[in-house]
């Protein structure tokens, strides 16, 4: 059973004056009962760049992290593993995992050739995951790159089209970058279009966490296609800061596992003028649809956001709701580095400071952020553009669109802590290094 919630940043607006505020959305899941592993079943592609420049360590280690999925994979879970350079092949078409020693022989000897079609490898692979899509099952691509993409179909919006299309489908797509030359904005947009996840890793064994996370989320999945739909007054200006896909007044939002808290953060205004009328406001109504474990489609419970406009010395009184200031404070570090990352790519140093020194003023008492923006420090201290930009776009894709644990605390932050949650609940210092 979920839980939906909304609530606004503090329990009143303020009288006599324009009002720009924000509220949360958010559905909980359960903790993952002791007595059951149920889950649905898993029809997976995982897609290898096998080009040239993958030869050797590269292409080891991601033949390495492919094997680890199928050996996690059960009896009723489909697989097929697909690889390309100039060209895509089919390694394993689509079967169950039931023979397992086969489809890991078959990785094995799996060797290195050509440039990067890119395109045609997820192509492939998503034509293999359709064939066998079933309403019941999580149906993805993962698709893993340490270049650009060179040959083939290159243009980055027709590419990302594809992604939201076959999403729609029920096929979904989730994306691994290698080392400092992948296009991040590509691998990145192709996660987020395809409603699927998107990771990196600067070395080859910083991939195998990205692999692990992503099992554990499919795992632990209890609801999928989650659908966020609003309703507000003509006088309300409504914005969503999240990065999911949509508009208004419908936005989909990521898969719900166990122990997790899917949200929405929007940033409401007022004018003054329309706050005269004495008493409570209807400011918002909200619901969220989605398919549960079963794949039944279910809808949460309607809820809605009424407030009364007080005078300013019992506006002043009032706290506001801790959570949604955490909240507040991602989405806006997660602007601080885009604005950074745009400066890097120009050369702007000057500014990369001065937006990082924004963020961390901003996050003042958020350990998390304030440890996060240490790593994109110390990448500019040494001008490193490359590892910068990609560190700065990741981490600023996952503030915006995570899975948040009910547990964790703002003002708090420990790796050792981090560690014992499920993988896919973790605050990473660092998107791009192992923990």
């Amino acid at each position: 059973m979920t839980d939906f919630t909304l609530a606004a940043q503090r329990p009143a607006l303020l009288k006599g004056f324009d009002n720009e505020f924000h509220i949360l959305a958010k559905l909980k899941a359960p903790e993952q009962p002791e007595d059951t592993r149920e889950r649905k079943p898993l029809n997976l592609s995982i897609v290898i760049d096998r080009s040239g420049s993958m030869s050797g360590q590269p292409l080891e280690e991601a033949k390495k992290c492919a094997s680890m999925i199928v050996n996690s994979l059960k009896g009723t879970d489909r697989i097929s593993v697909i690889t390309y350079d100039d060209n895509a092949d089919i390694i394993v078409s689509s079967t169950k995992a039931v023979h397992k020693t086969e489809i890991l022989r078959a990785i094995r000897r799996i060797s290195s050739g050509g440039m990067t079609d890119l395109h045609s490898g997820w192509l492939l692979a998503a034509e293999q995951v359709a064939r066998y899509k079933t309403e019941s099952s999580i149906n993805r691509v993962l698709l893993l790159s340490d270049g650009m993409a060179n040959t083939g179909l290159t243009d980055q919006f027709e590419i990302n089209s594809q992604c939201s299309e076959l999403a729609e489908t029920g096929v979904t797509t989730s994306t691994y970058g290698l080392g400092e030359d992948f296009n991040e904005r590509l691998m990145v947009e192709m996660g987020r279009a395809g409603r699927g996840q998107s990771y990196y890793g600067q070395k080859v064994e910083d991939l195998e966490d990205p692999f692990r996370e992503e099992f554990d989320l499919l795992s632990n999945t209890i609801a999928s296609k989650l659908e966020i739909f609003v309703e507000y007054p003509d006088f309300v200006k409504l914005e969503l800061l999240n990065n999911y896909n949509g508009r208004d007044p419908l936005w989909k939002m990521p898969d719900l596992a166990y122990g997790g808290e899917a949200w929405a953060l929007f940033k409401l205004t007022i004018k003054e003028g329309d706050l005269q009328r004495s008493g409570r406001v209807d400011i918002l109504r909200s619901h969220i649809s989605y398919e549960d474990i079963n794949g039944e489609r279910k809808q949460t419970p309607v809820r809605s956001v009424r407030l009364r406009p007080v005078s300013e010395n019992a506006f002043g009184a009032l706290v506001e709701d801790p959570i949604i200031r955490t909240r507040i404070q991602e989405i806006r570090a997660a602007s601080l580095q885009d604005i950074a990352r745009d400066a890097a790519d120009r050369g702007d140093w000057g500014a990369v400071e001065y937006a990082i020194k924004q963020a961390e003023e901003e996050a003042i008492d958020n350990a998390w952020i304030r440890e996060n923006l240490k790593s994109l420090r110390r990448y500019a201290a040494i001008r490193e553009r490359n590892a910068f930009s990609k560190e700065a776009m990741y981490s600023a894709d996952k503030f915006r669109s995570r899975l948040s644990s009910s547990i964790e605390n703002s003002r708090d932050y420990s790796v050792d802590e981090e560690n014992i949650k499920p993988m896919y609940l973790r605050r990473k210092e660092e998107r791009g290094k192992r923990m």
